[in-house]
């Protein structure tokens, strides 16, 4: 914690340069961006493996994202690749920042501007998901300081504001459950809207009985507060001591069954200790039948990303078991844990395939599997064996904290081709690797 503070005071130091000086500086994109098209070639990418095919598919002269590595770039048809345009990688968002939210197709190497949005982050861009179909998009907006979604009629290029933001959608795409994006900020910035580094909001109860976890309706734009945090926590044990600490919502995923919801939780200001806890919880999708699957006693040892298996079975996450980075699976009923991929040293964010025969991950700069050049491996590991192929070296500019360039990989929708992040030639790029023939 203490390190994370230490790294984190030349961001703090680049936001604010950011606030001072924002009303100077240029916007890289010309004035009503919504509607532009640019085409550009779709490019071979240089590092490959095993007749792995890897393609740059963003236009190179710009700093393209996808959302997260559990969540879907690609469009229901395949076609399609959704990304946020960032107007630079030198710092941190401050509130009136704009990015740009673009569809690709993937058959012309057409990119088009949809939306511009001023509620973006440097991790998850502006939350970029799609509908049931390839004529829906969503994304996250600033509105009057919070973060609010928009639903994208590619069709017609009719946009509307919902009520609340989207997150952590149900496989059907009618609701997104979520945290309070303003607060997210409080754990790890990047994952929800810009803060001005001199008002942040923080929130003001230690266990709050109104705020918490939050459904919004996709169709009809209704928000409404499911559980608050004082709800969730009051059916969990083993908090004797956090319980004098302030707690905060984090991450909000839900299964792919649509039946329960994965959410992190985190404790900060704990008399006594320095830095903050964390749990792994799972409940009902009205925050009912709470489970404490990960105990802060577990998490405390190291551990980082839980995501649901494909199946919905078990929750994947970095673990460390007996002093070691690890893969592990967690039962979302009980907590108890099953070690997947062997011996092999956890790392970055990891997903299990469909089949659950493979797990992909990448790597941060700081977890060992850096090479001489900067470049950090795309892994592709045997989930019985342990046995790992690198399937391709990328670029992330060194980079930790708060701007960092995480590759951040992500599976189409048949878990046959990924969509990654990376630096091409100094500029943000989004490249797709087909894995058919491997996996």
């Amino acid at each position: 914690m203490i390190k994370r503070l230490a790294k984190s005071i030349p961001d703090t130091a680049r936001a604010a340069i950011g606030v001072w000086t924002q009303k100077w500086q240029r916007s890289p994109w010309e004035s009503d961006p919504v509607g532009k098209l640019e085409t550009s070639p779709i490019r071979n990418y240089d590092s490959t493996i095993d007749g792995v095919q890897v393609k740059t598919v963003t236009p190179p002269n710009g700093h393209y994202m996808t959302t997260f590595f559990d969540v879907c770039p690609f469009s229901p048809s395949g076609n399609l690749i959704a990304v946020t345009r960032v107007p630079f990688i030198n710092r941190v968002p401050v509130p009136g920042d704009k990015a740009l939210v673009c569809v690709i197709d993937l058959r012309t190497g057409e990119t088009k501007t949809v939306h511009e949005t001023s509620g973006w982050g440097a991790q998850l861009g502006a939350n970029v998901q799609w509908g049931s179909s390839d004529r829906t998009l969503f994304c996250n907006d600033a509105i009057a300081g919070t973060a609010q979604a928009v639903r994208i009629d590619l069709d017609s290029g009719h946009r509307t504001n919902l009520n609340g933001p989207v997150y952590g959608t149900d496989p059907e795409r009618r609701y997104s459950y979520s945290a309070d994006l303003r607060l997210i900020n409080a754990l790890i910035p990047g994952y929800g809207i810009p803060e001005n580094p001199f008002d942040k909001y923080r929130e003001p109860e230690r266990c709050s009985s109104s705020n918490g976890l939050w459904r919004t309706d996709l169709e009809t734009g209704a928000c409404e507060l499911v559980a608050s945090i004082h709800d969730i926590v009051a059916q969990l044990g083993d908090q004797e001591k956090l319980c004098r600490g302030k707690y905060f919502l984090f991450n909000v995923k839900v299964d792919p069954t649509g039946t329960r919801l994965l959410l992190v939780i985190f404790i900060k200001e704990i008399p006594g200790r320095v830095g903050h806890a964390l749990q792994l919880v799972t409940t009902d999708l009205d925050g009912k039948n709470a489970q404490l699957v990960v105990t802060d006693s577990a998490w405390r040892k190291g551990g980082h990303h839980p995501n649901w298996n494909a199946d919905g079975s078990g929750i994947l996450m970095n673990l460390k078991i007996d002093g070691k980075m690890r893969f592990v699976s967690i039962s979302p009923s009980d907590g108890s844990i099953v070690l997947v991929g062997g011996d092999a040293k956890g790392s970055g964010h990891p997903t299990l395939h469909s089949s659950g025969k493979h797990i992909l991950t990448d790597s941060y700069i700081s977890e060992g599997f850096k090479d001489n050049h900067g470049n950090v491996p795309l892994r592709l590991i045997d989930a019985a064996t342990g046995t790992e192929r690198s399937i391709c070296k990328i670029f992330t500019k060194n980079l930790d904290g708060p701007r960092r360039i995480d590759p951040h990989p992500a599976w189409d929708m048949n878990h046959q081709r990924i969509a990654f992040n990376g630096v091409v030639d100094g500029f943000r790029q989004v490249m797709i690797a087909d894995l058919s023939k491997i996996v």
